[in-house]
């Protein structure tokens, strides 16, 4: 494969059919202003776009036409009059907007040489939800494709200019501050450089077309990416020579037969210089075949209301088609590679098979999706306003107050929060902070506190340990873009499957509040948002706080009284360490816990060991002797009284 880089000016004398092409080639268009400010004179704004001439002799565009991206050559086309481009030169052309208004839009800064062209015609116009520009020749039929193309994205509200992309040539840049040749316009402030245009751009291809086999009758799609600036056309070849028409930036065969083998390149010409692209080999596959899976669908467990996707994907000759099935029965227009479930129900739950089929012979794959009941968990508290009337918090105890929120269990059996996520009311999965922890589990009837910045500690230093559920669990977190605003603001949470933002198990928004005060939950209505009162649902003072100054919240609880977690199964640890059995086990707060020994000959169990826990979480361990004569320790277990 041999990649030629030339100089197409060099060949114009021996090549004089070719030198139109160039000079057509070397015109591009490099700015687009889709929409104008709203402030200033809205009589002196309108769209323009900017046409450059990067070719080193004078161009003529007399009788040159212009659309937008819909209509073409046949529906309300702009003709231009006597128009001469000279090598670097930029012109803007400006819609139902005279130079002179231009000009008063853009204030002096407007180089005073510059051309400006004025048009006006039903049907064009530049549309701030995303448009394209096109220009032909004066020779060009209805058939004609258009010399120049140019498609542009949604400008929205954004009223600076689009820009050629410094790296691809491409117009899907915004102009900034940092454009070279930028400037605010005098009247409403758009950004834009008109008459201003940046320089070329090397031509280069950044992905070659790729070598492809397809079965017999199948097609072929080879596709090339370039930067370049001017932008280049296309000249797609067959071993070395052009295809007529296939001037794109891809290239489909149809109905992929054995004359169709062979190599496929592009050649790229922006007038100034080529460039072509390594070869592709197209070729078939060898003879007919059954299907057989590359890639196959695995069973998912996903929760009510939300979505999963099954992916398949086979291979044989002929391509194979699709169907999939649910329980047995096929699934009406079900037959592409992939299937999308959204919105699942219970109903849903059940073994999905895929069928991949074509002449030569059929094959299928099952797998089962469960469906996972939503669990009742709720945001219960929030706390978003911190102490401000107490300027000596931070001397008094080293930090300084955090936002804290708080979810409470409703549902009958411990949930696994690894994986969960949440943010605040930019509700985005993109942006929510996801929760690591892998251990952490909500048990029924339990609340979890999470808090801003503050360890544990320093949370039950603020609030009062003994204020605090016994083993309340506190996570911290830290994240860019979470923050709870006093002013107002929101909370999402999301469970560990959710795929999209507005699959929330649940969410909550609050207005802005005292300073220090929650926001909190009525248990019995079951409603949330507002705030805390002293002796309400377990509300209390927090510790830390001055006399007077209200930091009022019930974090940990939503009631009045303790809070009672129902114990979980220990998991054991055994180690010998200098001739003593030590027993090891993660125990949870206020909690006693029993060490019993079985009884070989009787079976019957004896305690020979008690430990109770502290205030928080941990470890505790138990200690047994060994038998001097080398026999067994025995088999222990741990009970909770």
């Amino acid at each position: 494969m041999i990649t030629r880089l030339s100089i197409r000016n060099l060949l114009i004398p021996t090549l004089p059919m070719i030198l139109s092409v160039e000079i057509h080639a070397q015109l591009a268009i490099t700015e687009v202003h889709s929409s104008q400010s709203t402030n200033g004179t809205p009589t002196l704004h309108a769209d323009w776009f900017e046409l450059t001439h990067y070719g080193p002799t004078p161009i003529d565009l007399r009788g040159w036409r212009l659309n937008d991206s819909n209509g073409g050559l046949t529906n309300g086309t702009v003709t231009l009059g006597s128009l001469t481009l000279a090598p670097g030169e930029s012109v803007v052309f400006v819609q139902d907007l005279d130079a002179a208004a231009f000009r008063s839009w853009w204030g002096p800064t407007l180089s005073p040489s510059i051309q400006i062209v004025s048009y006006t015609a039903t049907g064009i116009g530049l549309s701030s939800t995303g448009d394209g520009i096109r220009l032909w020749d004066a020779s060009a039929t209805p058939e004609s494709p258009a010399l120049i193309s140019v498609d542009f994205g949604p400008a929205g509200t954004n009223s600076n200019s689009f820009t050629a992309d410094p790296v691809t040539g491409l117009l899907t840049a915004r102009t900034s501050s940092l454009t070279p040749g930028a400037f605010a316009a005098t009247d409403g402030g758009d950004l834009g450089s008109p008459g201003i245009a940046g320089p070329t751009i090397p031509l280069a291809i950044t992905t070659p077309p790729a070598d492809l086999t397809v079965n017999p009758g199948d097609a072929a799609t080879f596709t090339v990416t370039v930067s370049g600036l001017p932008r280049p056309r296309y000249q797609w070849l067959f071993n070395g020579k052009g295809i007529p028409g296939e001037t794109g930036p891809g290239l489909t065969v149809s109905n992929v037969q054995t004359s169709a083998v062979g190599s496929y390149s592009v050649r790229l010409d922006t007038g100034l210089m080529t460039l072509d692209s390594p070869e592709a080999r197209l070729g078939i596959a060898a003879a007919p075949a059954v299907p057989r899976f590359l890639q196959l669908p695995s069973d998912q467990s996903v929760m009510a209301g939300g979505g999963t996707t099954f992916t398949a994907v086979a291979s044989g000759v002929p391509e194979p088609t699709y169907q999939w099935s649910f329980n047995g029965s096929s699934l009406p227009g079900a037959t592409n590679g992939t299937l999308n479930l959204v919105a699942i129900t219970a109903a849903q739950a059940g073994r999905f098979t895929v069928t991949a089929s074509n002449a030569s012979g059929s094959l299928s794959h099952s797998v089962t999706l469960t469906v996972i009941s939503r669990p009742d968990i709720r945001i219960t508290e929030v706390s978003s306003a911190r102490t401000v009337l107490d300027p000596g918090f931070i001397d008094r105890v080293g930090f300084a107050p955090e936002d804290w929120w708080e979810i409470t269990s409703f549902s009958p059996v411990p949930i696994s929060l690894g994986g969960w996520r949440f943010d605040d009311n930019s509700a985005s999965l993109g942006s929510a902070i996801t929760i690591t922890d892998t251990n952490l589990v909500i048990l029924p009837g339990e609340s979890i506190v999470f808090v801003e910045r503050l360890t544990p500690e320093q949370f039950r230093t603020w609030w009062g340990a003994s204020n605090l559920p016994i083993g309340l669990k506190i996570v911290s977190y830290t994240g860019n873009g979470i923050g709870l605003s006093s002013g107002g603001d929101g909370l999402r949470l999301w469970n560990v499957t959710a795929t999209a933002n507005t699959d929330t198990l649940d969410a909550v928004d609050f207005p802005a509040g005292d300073p220090g005060i929650s926001f909190n939950f009525d248990p019995d209505t079951r409603e949330f948002g507002k705030p805390s009162l002293i002796g309400i649902h377990g509300v209390i003072q927090a510790t830390a706080t001055l006399d007077g100054v209200k930091e009022w919240g019930s974090p940990g609880r939503i009631r009045a009284g303790d809070v009672v977690r129902p114990p979980t199964s220990p998991r054991l640890t055994a180690a010998v360490t200098d001739g003593v059995l030590r027993i090891e086990l993660q125990a949870e707060a206020a909690r006693m816990y029993q060490l019993e020994r079985r009884d070989p000959a009787t079976g019957s169990w004896t305690t020979v060991g008690e430990a109770r826990t502290p205030s928080v979480d941990g470890p505790i361990t138990f200690t047994v002797a060994i038998p001097t004569d080398g026999g067994s320790a025995g088999l222990f277990r741990v009970a909770l009284p």
